[in-house]
């Protein structure tokens, strides 16, 4: 069985019939040999015109890879997304998603390499596309800096890209010509980031092995396969103590509510607050906080939590159980 197991995601109005040069590139290297090679297919298009369907949302497909990997490849012990323009969006969901669920699947991922992702947006022909296209879900999160593209950005910066030892690589790579989907924003701020040759289509269509696209790719394959020979990476740190740690605040009366949860914030340091995701789920919203407050353990923030919630909810048992544990956060 192979090794590693690379799943290409396609993007906007496109399907899995974009990566077949990659695909057979991958089959004819040698190097390669512990390589193969899946496609996760999901529907796509301007409008659903059949009046018993309809075009999914961001988060049914993220669900749908989530379970295209965990039943299709669930003997397959490592896995590299590598998405195209929507696609990386997806794979972006997916992967928040599966950080608010503690999905044991994740460590299977050990590469997330997008290519021509807006994860800023898209401008072109924005007005036009409002228009016309204004029921078709897939578009909306396309549009420039949309909440919830943004707070799945926000969950892998915190809880995959950022955190040190990390076993997952992420990668954004943009097509030098690109007019559909800018640099800017298919670079983003992730920290691994570059410029390919093509436009927003050819930048996914490698001539010959030494296309850049293609060499990329093979580049951080063959990395993967030289961490065989290495100690086991630290995991992801999400551990289970996090989600119980969010239990804990959930049961905080009005923790629910993004008002209440604004009001406890507030009285963070503002460097803190700065940094802080935009109101979302409440569970991968503290998540997400509890990250940020020990990356900035040095200004006290887990303790001027639990003082907030003590002003809050003065009598509620559980925000006395909650302070120890806030204040270790700021231990380390």
């Amino acid at each position: 069985m192979a090794r590693t197991t690379v799943v290409f995601v396609h993007g906007f109005l496109s399907s899995d019939q974009v990566w077949a040069t990659f695909r057979d590139l991958i089959r004819a290297d040698p190097a390669l040999g512990d390589v193969d090679t899946h496609a996760f297919r999901y529907a796509t298009s301007l409008l659903s015109w059949h009046p018993l369907r309809q075009v999914p949302t961001f988060d049914d497909v993220a669900d749908g890879l989530r379970t295209f990997l965990r039943h299709d490849l669930a003997d397959r012990p490592r896995l590299a997304l590598v998405t195209h323009s929507q696609g990386g969006l997806v794979a972006q969901r997916a992967l928040a998603r599966m950080l608010t669920d503690d999905d044991a699947d994740l460590a299977r991922i050990r590469l997330l390499l997008m290519y021509a992702c807006p994860t800023a947006g898209s401008d072109l022909g924005l007005a036009a596309r409002r228009a016309l296209l204004r029921a078709n879900p897939q578009e909306r999160q396309l549009r420039p800096l949309n909440a919830a593209v943004l707070d799945a950005q926000r969950a892998v910066l915190h809880r995959i890209v950022h955190p040190p030892g990390s076993p997952t690589r992420v990668l954004a790579f943009a097509g030098e010509s690109d007019a559909v989907v800018s640099p800017a924003s298919a670079r983003s701020v992730f920290p691994d980031a570059g410029v390919l040759p093509g436009d927003h289509f050819t930048i996914v269509r490698p001539d010959s092995p030494e296309h850049r696209s293609y060499r990329v790719l093979r580049q951080e394959l063959l990395r993967l396969a030289g961490d065989d020979d290495r100690p086991p990476a630290a995991p992801i740190p999400h551990p289970r103590a996090d989600g119980e740690l969010v239990d804990l605040l959930l049961a905080v009366p009005g923790m629910t509510d993004p008002a209440f949860r604004a009001q406890a914030y507030a009285r963070l340091p503002l460097r803190v607050r700065e940094q802080l995701t935009r109101p979302g789920p409440a569970r991968l919203e503290l998540l997400a906080a509890l990250d940020t407050l020990r990356a900035y353990r040095h200004l006290a923030p887990g303790r001027a939590l639990a003082d907030a919630l003590a002003l809050l909810a003065p009598e509620h048992p559980v925000v006395a159980e909650l302070r120890p544990r806030l204040v270790a956060l700021d231990a380390g």
